[in-house]
């Protein structure tokens, strides 16, 4: 061990003998650290609650916003005396915090209110009173930039093609310009989203079934929407060629498929066909191919069920009986004896 440090050990013994006390003393008397730090919050919040009240009996009450501001906020160097009321000084010759640069004027009360800017006070201003224009939908969430653009807030044209035109010019499916639609938007749209048009298909062609649920570009080839024809074989045309079991064109049946299978179109199967001879009940219910034995289903037979010795006999003593389907169905139109 050093002379040194044989020499400093006493002293250091009995500075920390004195000392020692000296902070404990000191800390029951004033609180350790962080029980002073909690007594000043304490305080600044008394202080600053103290400070709010007696703003109050001023001819300034603070409401709003301005209430939970610090004093230097609007008191530039906390200098007090002097200190303007009027909104536009505070929020645009100090603070510049207006958006629109006084665009709108100055008088900011005459619409807001100390709670939020965005929250302006129906009974002061309405966008539909004042503008003449209902802001709904997607329009409520839009900045004001984005309708009146950033030169200033000149009067719109309040018909949705005057802001929409592009929209109108870009659309693909269907493509409005080419098939001519009205640029009147509302009479499709509402405001909430351009995918959940709803037009009214009505005049022309109802939509029903199968119809209702196409898209439109399944009938409107090409974009082309003027002159589409209602008639079914104008789309249908290859599904009536294709047909097999029975063979419509060979059979000659009509194009007008709406008459054997309706209009609230919702498969090709379960048609409801008028058969002239009654063929929904009894012993005639039976598959198309037992009496129309080719694909010209014009063509009959009698003959494969009524076999022809039972036939005669039951037709002995009649008066020009012949065996043969067109004489059967001459006498017989309904099937009955």
């Amino acid at each position: 061990m050093t002379r040194f440090q044989t020499k400093s050990t006493p002293a250091i013994l009995m500075a920390s003998a004195l000392v020692l006390p000296l902070l404990l003393v000191l800390g029951v008397r004033d609180g350790t650290g962080q029980e002073k730090a909690a007594q000043a919050g304490k305080t600044s919040k008394a202080a600053q609650e103290g400070t709010i009240e007696s703003h109050d009996r001023t001819n300034f009450p603070l409401t709003g916003k301005h209430r939970s501001l610090a004093c230097r906020e609007c008191h530039i160097n906390l200098v007090f005396e002097g200190t303007p009321t009027d909104c536009e000084v505070c929020h645009w010759q100090r603070r510049q915090d207006d958006r629109y640069s006084l665009r709108l004027g100055t008088r900011c009360a005459d619409c807001h209110t100390p709670f939020s800017w965005k929250k302006v006070d129906p009974a002061l201003w309405s966008h539909e009173t004042n503008v003449g224009f209902r802001l709904e939908g997607i329009h409520r969430t839009l900045d004001c930039e984005a309708c009146h653009g950033s030169a200033g807030f000149t009067a719109q044209q309040p018909d949705c093609f005057g802001c929409h035109e592009s929209d109108y010019n870009g659309t693909r499916e269907p493509n409005h310009a080419q098939a001519g639609f009205p640029t009147s938007c509302p009479s499709c749209h509402d405001q909430r989203a351009w995918h959940n048009a709803s037009f009214n298909h009505t005049s022309n062609f109802v939509l029903r079934g199968r119809h209702a649920s196409a898209a439109c570009s399944d009938c409107h080839k090409n974009g082309v929407y003027q002159g589409t024809s209602p008639e079914c074989i104008s789309c249908h045309l290859a599904d009536y060629n294709g047909t097999t079991d029975p063979n419509h064109s060979s059979a000659g049946f009509p194009t007008n498929c709406d008459q054997c299978h309706g209009t609230s179109f919702s498969g090709w199967s379960g048609a409801n066909f008028d058969h002239p001879f009654p063929i929904s009940s009894g012993r005639h219910a039976v598959a198309c191919s037992e009496c129309h034995q080719t694909s010209d289903f014009r063509v009959f037979s009698c003959l494969g069920c009524h076999e022809q010795a039972s036939t005669n006999s039951h037709h002995s003593g009649v008066t020009g009986y012949s065996y043969n389907s067109t004489a059967c169905y001459s006498c017989h139109p309904n099937g009955n004896g």
